[in-house]
Parts: C-alpha cells; structure tokens; sequence
C-alpha cells in the first residue's frame, strides 16, 4: 500500500512539474506573483519573435497527448503507465524548453548583430572645400550642423559650408537618409 502512494506521489509531482513548465512556455502572464514580481513591457514587437519551429510544434502536440494520457489514467491500476507517461512528459517538457530558448538566443543574437550593423553606420559630410567627414550621428539647429565623429567627439560647422548635394549623394550611396534644412 505505500509503494502505491508514492508511485501516486511521484506521478503527481511529475504532472505538477510538466504543468508548470507547460504554464512557463505561455506567453500571457497570468500568475499575480509574476504581476507583482516583474515588469510586463507589453507584447513583443511584430516580427521580433519567429514563428513556431515545427519541432516544438510536434513536440508540444506529444506532450498533450502525454497530460491526456496521465489525466485519463486510473492511479490505482495504470500506475506503470502513469509513471512511463510522467517520466516521458517531464523530458519532453524540458526538451520543448531547451529548443524555445536556443530559438529566441539565435532570434536575439540577430537582432544584436543587426542593432550594431545600425549602430556602425556613419555619415559622410561633404563639405565646400572638397573634404569628406564621417559622422555616426548628426543634427541641425538653427544654421548650425552638429555631428559625432565615429570616436565620439562632438563638432560643429556652419550649414552654408556644407555640400549639401555631395553629401547626399555619398549617403543614398551607402542606402542613408540625410536631410539638411535649405
């Protein structure tokens, strides 16, 4: 009688653990400790996230015909199949979470890589005595043209010394926008 109630034990916290995991894969948080623990931002941005990899998909779809296979189950005389079902449920739990997160770090990983390609682009200034400056960022006020060198150091011109029409031409060449008051 005892071996029963702790095959029944294990079983239950096998489901337990499996729900759990099943629960952290959601993407609503429903939970109030979650709410009053930690900062929601809000959905991802569109497209930030691919889709679903058909792997976890299939794997998602064995995991719930493992949950109905537990539910279902008498505890009394199935606890063999109870157990195998538990066992194979908390692996396949921790599969589906191995490969959801190796997919969001490649996901994360390029937008990195794309943020610093964005955060590498430089500006050409040209300017009326036929010189060439780069920029990683630039601004107006007034008649001024403000810019940071790549190197960070922050210089100052006059527009009327800047080619507006070179330094244009040089950044649609590099697929840049760069607008100057006239």
């Amino acid at each position: 009688m005892n071996g029963k109630v702790r095959i029944r034990t294990i079983a239950l916290v096998a489901l337990a653990m499996s729900a759990a995991a099943s629960h952290a894969q959601c993407h609503q948080p429903r939970d109030t400790w979650l709410m009053k623990n930690y900062n929601f931002a809000g959905p991802p941005a569109p497209n930030s996230y691919p889709n679903t990899d058909p792997v976890v998909s299939q794997l998602q779809e064995i995991q719930n015909t493992l949950l109905s296979i537990m539910r279902k189950a008498d505890f009394g005389d199935d606890f063999d199949t109870v157990l195998a079902a538990a066992s194979q449920a908390a692996d396949n739990a921790q599969l589906i979470g191995v490969i959801t997160q190796r997919l969001q770090s490649a996901t994360i990983a390029q937008m990195s890589r794309d943020q610093a390609n964005a955060a590498t682009a430089s500006y050409s200034i040209a300017f009326q005595n036929h010189t060439v400056e780069t920029a990683a960022a630039y601004w107006t006020d007034g008649l001024m043209l403000h810019y940071l060198t790549p190197q960070g150091a922050h210089v100052q011109v006059r527009l009327d010394l800047v080619d507006r029409d070179a330094s244009i031409r040089l950044n649609r060449a590099k697929h840049l926008e760069f607008n100057l008051p006239q």
